[in-house]
């Protein structure tokens, strides 16, 4: 166990935390959102741009986000790496997937269940925790307290997995969570402030090593065109 735990610490992993793609619910003003929306088609154009970029990232790893823009976000990528992703239960966005944009009135929704993503990703690895009846086991609107309690589950994950020398693993996730986990592998509360509007399909590098985090670039999306980005 010492031996794994000392050549974890000597290795670099590379952690790339992905937005998702422009979603209906981004590009639409809050009484018109839905629980689980598509992409835009603006949506489209930014993942396919994102995927034709990704071989130069070369991840060896790709994990997505439950949640229905996520998964379109993801699927040109894995066409393009020929990585088969595996869909995570626990990176949702913060507060999880429900209906609803008052906070007093925020109802949750169970989600895609097991039978609904292997219908759209037949060969996609979907996660245990995700059953018939939906991903979302929330039974009340997730906080800000909750989200952070999470994001740390989610970085201890990431730091303890035992994953094979100098690995390259994207994250297909979203905006708020996307800064929960930042500060959680940077052990920085403060970092939202300093830091500017998460793009659409942007990604931020951070690289493990020697048992730390490390920030390397913030989102970056110069594979973007001036009129694909949104956020």
């Amino acid at each position: 166990m010492q031996d794994r735990a000392n050549r974890m610490n000597s290795q670099q992993i590379t952690f790339y935390l992905v937005r998702h793609a422009q979603s209906a619910n981004n590009a639409n003003p809050e009484p018109q959102r839905i629980p689980d929306p598509p992409i835009t088609a603006l949506g489209i154009q930014q993942a396919h741009a994102l995927a034709s970029i990704a071989p130069e990232l070369a991840p060896t790893h790709l994990y997505t986000s439950p949640f229905l823009r996520t998964l379109q976000t993801t699927a040109p990528l894995a066409n393009r790496l020929k990585i088969t992703p595996f869909v995570k239960a626990d990176l949702y966005e913060q507060g999880g997937c429900y209906r609803g944009y008052r906070i007093d009135d925020r109802t949750p929704e169970p989600g895609l269940g097991r039978s609904q993503i292997e219908s759209l990703h037949p060969n996609w690895k979907i996660d245990q925790a995700i059953d018939q009846s939906g991903w979302n086991k929330l039974t009340s609107y997730e906080n800000l307290e909750q989200a952070r309690q999470r994001a740390k589950s989610v970085s201890k994950w990431l730091s303890e997995h035992p994953w094979p020398a100098n690995a390259r693993v994207m994250l297909v996730i979203h905006a708020d969570f996307k800064i929960r986990l930042l500060e959680s592998l940077l052990e920085d509360l403060d970092i939202e402030d300093r830091l500017g509007s998460v793009i659409n399909t942007a990604w931020t590098t951070v690289h493990w090593t020697q048992g730390r985090c490390k920030l390397d670039r913030y989102n970056v999306h110069e594979h973007l065109k001036p009129h694909l980005v949104s956020s």
